[in-house]
């Protein structure tokens, strides 16, 4: 099992706004989260069904995610996600993954 923690936001976008959403998770992730100590990697997901987006990133620990949280950016930052959408999370450990068939 990975000691890195995932965090994985599954949002809903507000009808017609899946793109916007996508857009200001990027940018957020690009020039405020991925800077954060102890951030590791992150995707942005958009669904196909034309709602859906999804922010999946790892961190060193549970401590920089809260740290990163706690930063007063954060709230302003999910105030315009929160006019986008509506959301939720989960955080938790890699108990299996595998890449270009490598199993880990």
């Amino acid at each position: 099992m990975s000691t890195a923690v995932t965090l994985i936001n599954v949002f809903t976008a507000t009808s017609g706004k899946q793109q916007d959403l996508a857009r200001v998770l990027a940018e957020g992730t690009r020039n405020f989260f991925s800077k954060q100590p102890g951030s590791l990697a992150s995707s942005v997901v958009v669904g196909g069904d034309g709602s859906k987006v999804v922010n999946i990133s790892q961190w060193r620990s549970a401590e920089d995610i809260a740290a990163f949280r706690s930063d007063p950016r954060f709230a302003d930052y999910m105030k315009t996600i929160l006019e986008l959408g509506t959301g939720e999370s989960v955080m938790g450990h890699t108990s299996y993954s595998h890449t270009a068939g490598v199993e880990n």
